[in-house]
């Protein structure tokens, strides 16, 4: 959200995508409604949170011209049990609508709000996997369209989120890695959110650990130490993760984006703000 409002402020008109979200993360920032058609959440930012029976119509809607024909071929049992049961079909149609997305002049920028890795990875692997599975047709002419487009550096690029912790700084580099070796699309820079920003001296952590070992000390003031020797290791673990990080990404590919106060929609301003002077 805070890369959106960031781009809009630069005069860039964009379109937020959420997948197949149960419950969409767009109302939170922007408030109203949000469903599979693109409306209006800010000036120049557009969102909707796709969903697979809409994507599917509209690849159907796609490839078959007769609307008649397109409403027997969804309500057909054959075909629903089909795309549930191949390999990938459900991805390849919810990634057919991003591709569609993709070629709309109504956006300079789309960003898309990815699930969690297994569901990313998932997504990302759907074409590849589909020219396996169908040697003709029009599902494996949609992979190669969906491939052609999306490995060009210059349309798509995937940028990861993670959290200053071990575990998810270790699985956003074996995803990393994953999806350089699956080749599509180009794997761009990471935002560490929540980085603890403030860090102890020398000097103070002399006098933190002094406290620390006092005898009889106020429960408060024990309160306190605990708190501030608990963000010192949080502090440590996010240094260690960052140039991990920078070992993998490269220098300037790193973003960190601090603990921030406020509502969603503050959050994301103010994010919108550090994220400009990088653009």
């Amino acid at each position: 959200m805070g890369l959106a409002r960031a781009l809009a402020r630069r005069g860039k008109r964009v379109l937020i995508v959420e997948i197949d979200a149960p419950r969409p993360n767009l109302p939170n920032y922007f408030g109203g409604q949000i469903d599979a058609q693109p409306r209006k959440l800010g000036r120049r930012i557009d969102g909707c949170n796709i969903d697979f029976f809409s994507a599917l119509r509209s690849y159907v809607e796609s490839v078959v011209p007769v609307k008649r024909v397109v409403g027997l071929i969804l309500k057909n049992r054959v075909v629903k049990i089909f795309l549930t049961a191949t390999p990938g079909a459900r991805e390849l149609v919810l990634m057919s609508r991003l591709w569609e997305f993709s070629w709309d002049p109504r956006w300079d920028h789309i960003i898309v709000d990815l699930p969690a890795s297994g569901h990313a990875m998932a997504l990302m692997r759907c074409p590849t996997l589909a020219k396996r599975t169908f040697a003709r047709g029009p599902l494996r002419k949609r992979a190669d369209e969906i491939i052609d487009r999306f490995v060009d550096p210059s349309v798509a690029g995937l940028y990861f989120c993670a959290l200053p912790g071990e575990m998810p700084i270790n699985e956003t580099l074996e995803t990393r890695q994953q999806l350089v070796d699956l080749g599509m699309p180009q794997v761009g820079g990471v935002f560490l959110n929540q980085y603890p920003d403030e860090s102890f001296s020398e000097e103070e952590q002399g006098l933190l650990d002094q406290v620390a070992a006092m005898d009889g000390a106020p429960r408060s003031v024990g309160a306190a130490v605990e708190s501030a020797i608990e963000t010192r290791r949080n502090q440590v673990v996010a240094e260690e993760g960052v140039g991990k990080l920078l070992g993998a990404f490269g220098e300037g590919y790193v973003g960190r984006l601090p603990v921030l106060p406020g509502t969603h929609s503050q959050v994301a301003d103010a994010i919108s703000l550090i994220i400009t002077e990088w653009l």
